[in-house]
């Protein structure tokens, strides 16, 4: 793979895991709910809708080429948004 791509998907990688974490904060409001099937349902849409997009997204950049280093800056992304973002602002938004 052309080194650009790589770095495209690098960065992708990381984008994509702030989003997701953005994204898990706003359906953890909806899991709170008290019905189950509710819960349940939502759970699936949410992961099946995140793992459709990522897919997608990376067969846009780099012809849904998966390599393993995708999911440390995945991972990275996630943590970056929770130390940045989650600690310097109200904790009742999302």
């Amino acid at each position: 793979m052309i080194l650009i791509t790589q770095i495209r998907t690098i960065f992708l990688s990381f984008i994509y895991g702030m989003s997701f974490k953005l994204l898990f904060n706003i359906n953890k409001k909806f899991l709170l709910s008290k019905n189950l099937i509710f819960k349940i349902v939502i759970n699936v849409l949410f992961a099946l809708d995140n793992t459709l997009v990522f897919f997608i997204v990376i067969g846009f950049v780099n012809n849904s080429k998966l390599h393993f280093y995708y999911i440390p800056f995945f991972v990275l992304g996630v943590i970056f948004y929770n130390y940045y973002f989650t600690s310097n602002r109200n904790k009742n938004w999302p």
